[in-house]
């Protein structure tokens, strides 16, 4: 006569494979987060590379490197601002980048992100055209979107200019949140360093 399974057999081997259920899913998940962690690194860095080989370019081709300008009604100066005069025909144009801070953006220019908005800054690029080469005060500039996410670490030197040679060092770090990780681009304490010589600029 055969015996089925008894009530505790049953339950013994209930728990089990929940056991085993739970651990497969919490891998899984695990696998997964990893995944999209490893392609928010990957994304970052490529906006970051991106957007030092673009102020690179443009960097290169200044006449004059301000120390001290006036943008739009506020202060520009080293190491969160940066002006820069291109020669333009006859004249001169503005290139202006000053990092802000994200939640004083509009949503215009960014994804929503209230931990981002709290915790990083943004880089924009303000643009004049038609100026006096000599000039150091400018109204009218419109603002661009260069790189989001810059890291608000206030002891971070982004911009940093020098004279005799003229060159411009930039210090740039990123910083995400991802599955439930502060990512940092290129790590935490790291900078992705670039020196500009500008071509035109005495």
């Amino acid at each position: 006569m055969r015996r089925g399974f008894t009530l505790l057999e049953i339950l013994v081997a209930l728990a089990v494979l929940a056991i085993f259920t739970t651990a497969l899913l919490a891998f899984t998940q695990g696998t997964l987060t990893a995944k999209r962690v490893a392609r928010k690194q990957a994304q970052l860095l490529e906006e970051l590379k991106d957007a030092a080989g673009y102020l690179a370019d443009t960097l290169q081709g200044a006449q004059r490197v301000l120390s001290s300008a006036t943008v739009n009604g506020r202060g520009c100066q080293p190491p969160t601002c940066l002006a820069v005069l291109l020669p333009e025909g006859g004249a001169c144009a503005l290139r202006a980048y000053r990092l802000e801070a994200r939640s004083g953006v509009g949503d215009d220019y960014k994804s929503p992100d209230p931990w981002a908005d709290a915790n990083t800054r943004m880089l924009r690029e303000y643009r004049l055209g038609g100026q006096s080469c000599s000039a150091t005060t400018f109204s009218g500039a419109q603002p661009y979107v260069v790189l989001d996410l810059v890291d608000n670490d206030s002891t971070l030197a982004f911009f940093q200019a020098q004279t005799s040679p003229t060159a411009i060092t930039l210090n740039i770090r990123l910083k995400a949140r991802e599955g439930g990780r502060i990512l940092f681009v290129p790590g935490a304490g790291q900078a992705y360093s670039l020196r500009v010589y500008p071509r035109n600029a005495p």
